[in-house]
């Protein structure tokens, strides 16, 4: 029996394909901590849909990776046989469906989270939301996965220079490995769930991951070292299997379309709210958070000047061109 096939059995599917259309039984399954901000929206999504339907659909969180075994790709196979309802996928994961979810990722393309939120609701939204029908997949809304700040065993990291054989983690996407090789770290493309325990072996000596996921999955307690770069920002799919949504009254697609909006709208204050707070908490406990000037951010940047042709060319021109676009609009006065 193959693991998905197990974790199929796990999440009850026969059970989804028993209930009548008019009630269900709504499984959210997510790998990170149940402390996280994804699952504060998982919750608050929860609240709207048992108290919009009158209980009629009861909504249950999975988070730590119970259902999948902590595995990002049983999860997705799951949401697209329709053995979890939905699912929490970020954009970078999202690049192996399709190329065109790295453009969130391109480095220093975004100012900030609220502009980056608000062009991914436009436009580029849209296209990505396309990818994923494709896939037995929809996309119900999207959350803040913040920017991918670096943590270190050493440190502080201020200058390219500082990085010359340090071996840090970076999600398994090629534009994040061949971004940190040109600036001179030595990446490594490891499993989520794998990070803590290879930090604390010395198996690596650090990596990138946005402020919340660096507390709530507890690396900070083995490295003390974090430099705020905000190299590059991943969004939050909230994302339902197509088998779900298809058997939904249009009157359930619009609560659910509803809930799921609002949700996510909580969970983006709440991931840009609690940064500052979390960043205090990880100080109290002898995190040194140091943040570059502009001069030494420059730097940094300067490294990825040879190897931004190759990502535009990757991304394709025009995708990068419609970015570029939706984040002037969205700044414009």
């Amino acid at each position: 029996m193959s693991q998905l096939t197990r974790m199929l059995a796990v999440a009850g599917l026969s059970t989804l394909l028993a209930l009548p259309a008019m009630a269900a039984k709504i499984k959210i399954a997510t790998n990170v901590a149940d402390t996280s901000n994804w699952v504060v929206g998982a919750k608050r999504f929860k609240e709207i849909v048992e108290r919009e339907s009158g209980g009629r659909h009861q909504v249950e969180i999975h988070a730590n990776g119970v259902l999948s075994g902590r595995n990002d790709r049983v999860e997705l196979e799951m949401a697209q046989a329709g053995a979890v309802e939905i699912i929490m996928k970020t954009t970078p994961w999202l690049a192996q469906l399709h190329p065109d979810f790295m453009v969130m990722s391109v480095p220093w393309v975004f100012p900030d989270s609220k502009t980056a939120m608000a062009v991914m609701d436009g436009a580029i939204g849209e296209r990505l939301n396309k990818h994923l029908q494709s896939r037995n997949l929809h996309a119900l809304g999207w959350g803040s996965g913040s920017f991918f700040q670096l943590y270190t065993n050493k440190g502080p990291m201020k200058a390219p220079d500082d990085l010359k054989g340090v071996k840090i983690r970076t999600p398994g996407l090629n534009l994040y490995l061949d971004s940190w090789k040109a600036i001179g770290a030595n990446p490594v493309a490891m499993n989520f769930a794998e990070v803590f325990s290879a930090l604390q072996a010395g198996a690596i000596d650090g990596g990138i991951s946005p402020i919340p996921l660096i507390y709530s999955s507890r690396f900070y307690e083995v490295s003390k070292n974090i430099s705020v770069v905000n190299f590059s920002f991943e969004a939050v799919g909230f994302i339902a299997s197509n088998t779900f949504w298809s058997k939904l009254s249009e009157a359930d697609k619009t609560l659910v379309r509803k809930a799921a909006t609002e949700a996510m709208a909580h969970q983006r204050k709440v991931a840009d709210d609690e940064e500052a707070d979390l960043v205090k908490k990880m100080q109290a406990a002898g995190v040194n958070v140091y943040t570059p000037t502009t001069t030494e951010l420059n730097a940094f940047k300067a490294k990825l000047e040879p190897v931004m042709p190759g990502f535009r060319k990757q991304i394709g021109e025009d995708l990068m061109k419609l970015v570029e676009s939706e984040v002037a609009r969205v700044r414009k006065p």
